[in-house]
């Protein structure tokens, strides 16, 4: 064999020499910082102008669409409707912007139109039946 092939090869000493070892060198840890929060821990949140208005919105939008499906209470839903409305105006013109004031505006809308048709449908109902009983001989 040729010494240039494998220059560990020695031919002047024919015993094998184990692999010599070193402790793997292992890098230090990256720091992590934590990350820089624009409110401190405690303090109140930052107040976003008409923000309230629009939860009220929201609150008024559902409460017109849960209320018309009961038929006579479909006039808590037309004025639950009306609130939320002007609500949702009243957050608009103070600057808020944001899913909750769209929701609000939209659920507001909904309830107001659907309880006002709930609310005619039934007074038609029962001004039919008072009418219909009235026209009924009386019979003693």
């Amino acid at each position: 064999m040729d010494n240039q092939q494998f220059p560990n090869n020695n031919n002047n000493n024919n015993q094998y020499q184990a692999p010599q070892y070193q402790q793997p060198q292992y890098q230090q840890a990256p720091q992590y910082q934590q990350p820089q929060y624009q409110q401190p821990y405690g303090q109140p949140p930052m107040n976003q102008p008409g923000k309230g208005l629009a939860i009220a919105s929201l609150v008024c939008g559902i409460a017109a669409c849960v209320f018309f499906w009961f038929g006579v209470s479909a006039f808590i839903s037309l004025l639950a409707g009306i609130a939320g409305i002007i609500l949702a105006v009243n957050a608009k013109k103070q600057g808020f912007v944001g899913g909750m004031l769209t929701a609000g505006l939209v659920l507001s809308i909904i309830g107001t139109v659907v309880g006002g048709i709930v609310f005619v449908a039934c007074a038609v109902v029962i001004g039919s039946i008072g009418c219909a009983a009235s026209s009924l001989p009386l019979y003693y």
